[in-house]
Parts: C-alpha cells; sequence; structure tokens
C-alpha cells in the first residue's frame, strides 16, 4: 500500500485508542476523515470506553510513585498492548465491523514518565508511553501507528499537547476566536482565534484536571471520583490549602509548558494536605478546594495568556463534573462555556479521535505538531509505523 498524498487522497476509516493521566481506562474512537474543498472532514462511527481491571491501574500507578524493575515495565508494555487489542475489538464488535477493515489504528499509549523540563545535555525532553505497537497490528490485522510524541520531543519541544492539530482542523471559527479545554487527570487548553493559521494556534498544560480531584476523592471516600462534583459542591473553602496550592509556579508559567504526574503527584498532594490540613477540616472541603483550584488554574492561565476568546470547549471526563464547570464559568463570566457533543465531539472520545486524526496524517505523510504549541524547531510527521498481518507493500 502506498501512503502519503495517494494515501490520503482516499475517505479513510480509523481508530483512535486513548489513555490518559486518570488511569481509568481505555477509550476507542472510530471514524471516517475526508477532505471537503479546504477543510478536512470526520464522521463519527461510535466510540467505546473499557475500564482497566482494578490490578492493572494499581501497576501502573505504581510505576508513577514507587521504583519499579524493568521487568515489570517490560510486562506492562506487553499487558496494556492486549487491552489495547481488546478494546478495539470490542468497540469493532459494538459497531459491528472488524478491526482488519480499518485502514488503521492511532495508539497513544499510556504515558508513564514525561518530563520536557528535564533536558539532557543536547536539549531534549523525556518521555515514554507503554503498549506494544508491533504486538498491536500483528493481533488486529492492520496498520498501527503510535510513539507520536518523540518526534516532537527529539527537535526541543514539549512532545505536548498533541491535540491542538485536531482541534485546529475540526474546532476553529472564521467568525470568533474559540478556546478548547480538555479535563482528563492533567488540564489543557488550546486557542484558536478567529480565522487562525496552524501557526497562530497556541495551546499548554494549565495544571491539574482531575488528578488531585480523584486522588483525594479516593483517599477520603473510598470512590473513584466525585460524580457531578457533589461532593465539592457540598463543602467549603480551606484557607490554608488554598494559600498553599496559590504557590504552585506551575500555574503562572508561560507557555509553551506540559507537565503530568510527576509533577501533580499523590505524593505532593499528600504532603500539602499534611502540611496544611487539620483533623477538623471537613473531607468535602478539601474536595471543594481542589476543585475550585483546577477551575481557578484553568481561568488564570486564559486571562494571562489566552487573550480574547467568546466560546470555551470544554471535553475530557472533567466535562461530566457539573460544580466543575459552574466554577468555570463563575471564574470567566463573558465567556461561553460549552460541553464539545455541542460539535459532535462526545466529552471522553475526543483524544481519541485526535489519535485517529493524527494516524490519518502520519499515513498521509503529513506534520501532526504544531512548533507554535509544542516550541519544537520545525514541523515533523510523527509516529512510529507498525505493519500489521495484512501490509502489503
Amino acid at each position: 500500500m502506498r501512503y502519503g498524498a495517494e494515501w490520503i487522497a482516499s475517505p479513510r476509516r480509523l481508530a483512535g485508542v486513548m489513555s490518559g493521566t486518570s488511569l481509568d481506562g481505555l477509550d476507542v474512537a472510530v471514524a471516517d476523515f475526508w477532505h471537503d474543498g479546504s477543510r478536512e472532514r470526520f464522521s463519527l462511527v461510535g466510540w467505546h470506553h473499557v475500564e482497566f481491571p482494578p490490578l492493572l491501574r494499581l501497576r501502573l500507578r505504581r510505576l508513577h510513585e514507587e521504583p519499579c524493575s524493568i521487568a515489570e515495565v517490560a510486562e506492562l508494555h506487553w499487558e496494556l498492548a492486549v487491552q489495547t487489542a481488546e478494546s478495539v475489538r470490542q468497540c469493532c464488535a459494538a459497531l459491528g465491523i472488524q478491526p482488519d477493515s480499518l485502514d488503521a489504528i492511532g495508539v497513544h499509549g499510556q504515558t508513564v514518565y514525561h518530563n520536557a523540563a528535564r533536558r539532557d545535555e543536547r536539549g531534549y525532553g523525556i518521555g515514554l508511553q507503554l503498549g506494544n505497537l508491533s504486538a498491536v497490528a500483528q493481533w488486529l490485522g492492520t496498520t498501527v501507528v503510535g510513539d507520536f510524541r518523540s518526534a516532537d520531543l527529539a527537535h526541543g519541544g514539549e512532545g505536548a499537547p498533541l491535540v491542538p492539530l485536531f482541534d485546529w482542523a475540526f474546532l476553529r471559527s472564521e467568525q470568533d476566536s474559540v478556546a478548547t479545554l480538555n479535563l482528563g487527570g492533567i488540564a489543557n487548553v488550546t486557542i484558536l482565534p478567529a480565522a487562525c493559521r496552524p501557526e497562530q494556534v497556541r495551546a499548554w498544560d494549565t495544571g491539574p484536571g482531575n488528578l488531585w480531584i480523584d486522588a483525594a476523592t479516593e483517599l477520603f471516600f473510598g470512590k473513584r471520583c466525585d460524580e457531578g462534583g457533589r461532593i465539592a459542591r457540598a463543602g467549603r473553602l480551606v484557607p490554608q490549602l488554598w494559600e498553599a496550592l496559590l504557590q504552585i509556579g506551575f500555574v503562572r508559567q508561560p507557555p509553551p509548558k506540559s507537565t503530568g504526574r510527576e509533577f501533580f503527584s499523590r505524593s505532593r498532594l499528600q504532603e500539602l494536605l499534611q502540611q496544611t490540613l487539620t483533623a477538623a477540616v471537613p473531607a468535602e472541603d478539601v474536595i471543594h478546594t481542589l476543585t475550585r483550584f483546577t477551575a481557578w488554574s484553568v481561568a488564570e492561565n486564559l486571562r494571562l495568556f489566552g487573550g480574547s476568546c467568546s466560546r470555551l470547549i470544554v471535553s475530557g471526563g472533567g466535562a461530566y463534573n457539573d460544580f466543575l464547570l459552574e466554577l468555570l464559568r463563575e471564574e470567566m463570566p463573558t465567556l461561553e462555556v460549552q460541553r464539545s457533543e455541542a460539535y459532535g465531539i462526545p466529552v471522553q472520545a475526543k483524544e481519541a479521535l485526535c489519535f485517529a486524526y493524527l494516524a490519518y496524517c502520519t499515513l498521509g505523510g503529513r506534520p501532526g505538531n504544531l512548533p507554535s504549541v509544542t516550541g519544537a524547531r520545525r514541523s515533523v510527521v510523527l509516529g512510529v509505523v507498525a505493519a500489521g498481518a495484512g501490509w502489503k507493500v
């Protein structure tokens, strides 16, 4: 099969697979992509979410929090491939299609380390996503594209965020300046000025999204997340904790910037709580304060670096947190806050859709990073291509 301009000239059906910093599981989206004049289009065929087994989720979390052996890393590299292939099979079965009928699959992989600020002597950041691409390609019988971040890191970029190219392709407006917000474990924003060109797009991580909210909810209530923000809504601000959170310098650090569990770790949160809480502080007050911090940190980034936008389009698991969205509207009263579903993009499927689109770009021979976003020296075609069982030259 010839890739490049010839491949991308025809409509293509791809799947995208995303597993994020929340470690909740795998999101799979299947979509058709094609050109329509000067713009690209997509049509969502369907999407599927598969929870990680509790033991796998625990083992992945340990990679961020405890020393572990190379044997365990290698085992998880293969186990995530098994989970990825099975999740794609389940999604395809629900849609009545076969995995080998897909033109390709874009796999983000599970980020177990990302530190763009820790640069080696040549100025390159460091990152690692697990999930064996070749094994997935062989098991599903189709081409798999993954390891999307390394090419950008190799040119001095942050390696993240990568969703902004999808945002530019499908959510930009000719009339209005638009901001998009992904509320995963980490929160990140994309700024799309009216009628912008790709080089005018800006995007960065703002701080924690659900990461610390989920960690505290599990610690105090034994629940995976604060559904709908109901616990936070019942609480009040904890002044000592709030003041400590406001001192976290990453929030006001100018972009380009990216972060992850390495910086906003459970151990760092526990240290903050030990330093600022007394036994008399109700647990729901802690969840309230952390939720308000996520909203404030997003808003503060938009105030400092976002320019003038009229709309904020929200996706990710945090978009289900009604109280968090209320706080965002409170922080930014002049901004219209909408969920991405208003644009045909289910909030939990957006990043999976993005990596299907990035695979589409890779196989079409087109760059997938935006240097204005990542700080890379140039735009590059992203990813590693793994040949499936049906590969033909």
